[in-house]
Formats: structure tokens, sequence, C-alpha cells
């Protein structure tokens, strides 16, 4: 069996950043060239950053993630209600972090099917041990870095509303708009999220 490809890690800033997402996709688009959005976004301080080498290094984790998505994903999400944008941004991220998607499938969504209600530090911390087995590049992040990139990632699931403050595990009714696009371009993607079918059974 080939190696999993190494996890992309870097998503250690802030969280959900949809304000900054949005703000980078009106750029692109008013272009449809991702290195002129980025030199507009820079030069007119457009994320209002105090030093360029922030917007810069924001810009690195946020382009990444917009560029997955498609020309139709791209005006859907600038064009959409703020939940709906929230879940295509989460689409994104988990295109981008497998890592994230990994861990919401297989630790989130499964407790969500098996009716366990909560997920936790505990949780977490057991699914990155299990990781490191398979993934070397994990072992070399510090326990610091590790704890920040926890932190990020419920930060991020909160701003979705997947989970609530209290790490409880919601059911997200997505619109179908959202919904159809993921069954139009990739079904499986309906596993990021804790969801139901439309007898009510969770899926």
């Amino acid at each position: 069996m080939a190696e999993d490809a190494p996890y992309i890690m870097s998503f250690s800033i802030g969280g959900l950043n949809l304000r900054e997402s949005l703000i980078v996709t009106n750029a692109y688009l008013s272009s449809n060239d991702w290195d002129q959005a980025r030199t507009l976004v820079i030069q007119e301080n457009l994320l209002q950053s105090r030093m360029i080498s922030s917007a810069k290094r924001l810009l690195s984790e946020l382009i990444p993630r917009l560029q997955l998505f498609s020309e139709r994903e791209l005006h859907l999400f600038r064009t959409s209600p703020d939940q709906d944008q929230r879940h295509l941004l989460w689409l994104a991220i988990c295109r981008r972090h497998a890592f994230i998607a990994d861990f919401y499938t297989q630790v989130v969504h499964d407790r969500y099917l098996s009716l366990k209600e909560t997920v936790g530090n505990d949780e977490f911390n057991i699914f990155w041990n299990q990781k490191e087995r398979e993934h070397p590049e994990l072992e070399r992040i510090s326990v610091l870095t590790r704890e920040k990139l926890r932190t990020v990632v419920f930060k991020m699931m909160r701003e979705v509303g997947l989970i609530t403050k209290n790490n409880h595990i919601n059911t997200v009714l997505l619109s179908p708009l959202v919904q159809n696009s993921i069954l139009m371009n990739a079904p499986q993607e309906l596993s990021w999220f804790t969801t139901i079918d439309d007898k009510g059974r969770r899926i």
C-alpha cells in the first residue's frame, strides 16, 4: 500500500477567516487571476493588516483553499447567505487539509452516527497519536503547535456551526443549494457534515 500523502498543516492563523476569504474571492473574480488578486489585496491593504508580512502569511493560507473551488463554487460562495458561505468554506478547508477532513469524518462524524453527542480534546489527541504512525510529519510538530492547531480546528468547527462552544456535535441542515452542489460534484464530501437525510436519519 502506498504511503499516504503528507498532511498539509498550514492552518494555524485565526480560524475560518470568512470575511478575509470573501475579500480575496472578490479580488480574484475581478481579474480571474490569483497572482493579480494577491497583488491587489496587498497593495490596497484590503485585509487591513498592520504589517505586509501578516497579510502575505494569511494569503498563503487562504488562496490555496479558495483555488480548490470551481468557478461556479466561487460565485456561489460570494453570493450566498452567511451560513451557506460558512458551509462552502468548510468544504474548501477540508479539501485543502486532509488532516481536518480525516479528523472530522473518522472522529466527529463517526461519533455522531454512534449517537455520541460530544467531541473534545481527548478525541483529537488520540486521533493525532494514531495518525503519527502513518504521517511522520506530525511527529516533527511541537506540543505547543499541536495545541494551537487543535484550538484552530475546534474554532473552525464552531464558526461553521458543526459543534457548540461546549463541544456538543450539532446536526447541520444544509441548504438545498449547498447540498445539491455537493451531490453533483463530490457526494463523498457530504461526510464532512453531520447532517440528516429527508427522513430525519443521521447520515
